[in-house]
């Protein structure tokens, strides 16, 4: 585990915390990479719960499918922000709907996106203004 690298808990606390009134826009991988997670840290039945409260929060129509052309058009991402791979997905899903982005991963990745100009605003949950 990295040393920034939140503890599981960590995760489920923030999926739970988003307002009703927010419209996520996120990668499809999101799904394996937080419920993997925590079905390998926590428990299944914790990822099944993470699962449903994705669903009830993520609008399918801001759900980015990460198929062949989203992931080429993400991946120019990489370079041009120094991030990497998973991240750059992320990224690309708030640079098409023009939204907030929200990272756990506050060095290697939400500090890199502000210090590039950038026509969104990015924060670590301890930045979160709202």
């Amino acid at each position: 585990m990295k040393k920034d690298e939140p503890q599981s808990s960590e995760c489920v606390d923030v999926i739970r915390k988003v307002p009703d009134e927010f419209q996520l826009s996120e990668p499809s991988i999101i799904y394996a990479e937080v419920c993997g997670t925590l079905a390998r840290r926590v428990s299944a039945s914790v990822a099944s719960e993470a699962r449903m409260q994705l669903d009830r929060i993520i609008d399918a129509d801001f759900l980015a499918q990460c198929d062949k052309t989203f992931c080429l058009a993400a991946y120019t991402l990489c370079p041009e922000y120094n991030i990497y791979a998973m991240d750059a997905l992320y990224l690309r899903a708030a640079l098409d709907h023009n939204a907030i982005l929200v990272s756990l991963d506050k060095g290697d990745f939400v500090d890199r996106v502000k210090a590039k100009s950038t026509d969104i605003e990015a924060y670590h949950p301890s930045q979160f203004p709202y």
